[in-house]
């Protein structure tokens, strides 16, 4: 997640872009790509806040965690008192305030079933809102794209973090039949996500000659999605 974010923020020629006032006008795909990974980047962050780091319901939230996921919630396009970047900074700060206590053994990471499946279960239903502004959602051709994107950063970070659970929550998935081949077969949708990069974004007919992307990265989406879903409730 650090990474992730580090990325988006520092790492990125420009930076942050949907707050640019300027360049932001002129590089929409980047600026929806962003949007999606800071929405995913929320719904993982409440998790680890809400069930993955605590014993149970009587056990506090991390304070860390609760900063990281109030400034998350910031406005994607505040140009300044506070601006975007500034305050995905200072999550991402607090993010690694936590991995700190993480290390030292001050707090705990609780590898439950029924954190997985909580985790899981958010991630299907994040989804769900991208699959349906992908297929059920006519649009126009200039804003294909932006679906397109939001959809490839939302995927993206989903697609590392599951990376992260099929080591982690090995045991609890291989408990559950087929729980590892399906977790297999999720990642391996999200990775061919990742492989699907046109140069440009188009919107055909589906029985066209020409490409619909929206429909071509909705397929592996809406199978990772209906696989989540039974995973979480296994």
């Amino acid at each position: 997640m650090i990474k992730i974010m580090e990325h988006e923020l520092y790492g990125r020629t420009l930076g942050w872009r949907p707050n640019d006032i300027i360049i932001g006008r002129f590089t929409d795909n980047i600026n929806n790509y962003q949007l999606g990974v800071l929405e995913a980047m929320r719904f993982t962050t409440l998790r680890l806040k809400d069930s993955l780091t605590r014993m149970g319901d009587a056990d506090t939230y991390d304070p860390d965690l609760e900063l990281a996921l109030n400034l998350f919630m910031n406005k994607s396009t505040s140009f300044w008192f506070p601006s975007a970047e500034s305050s995905y900074g200072e999550a991402v700060d607090h993010l690694k305030k936590f991995l700190a206590k993480l290390e030292s053994g001050q707090r705990s990471f609780y590898y439950r079933r029924d954190n997985l499946v909580a985790l899981l279960s958010a991630y299907k239903d994040i989804l769900g809102n991208v699959n349906k502004s992908l297929v059920f959602s006519p649009v126009s051709w200039f804003k294909v794209d932006d679906y397109f994107y939001y959809a490839k950063g939302v995927s993206h970070v989903i697609y590392e973090i599951l990376r992260v659970v099929r080591v982690g929550y090995q045991t609890q998935l291989a408990s559950t039949m087929y729980g590892l081949d399906m977790m297999d077969t999720v990642l391996h949708e999200f990775y061919r996500v990742e492989g699907i990069d046109p140069w440009i974004i188009l919107d055909s007919d589906l029985g066209s000659i020409f490409a619909n992307h929206r429909a071509n990265i909705n397929a592996p989406l809406s199978e990772a999605t209906h696989l989540l879903g039974i995973l979480s409730q296994l």
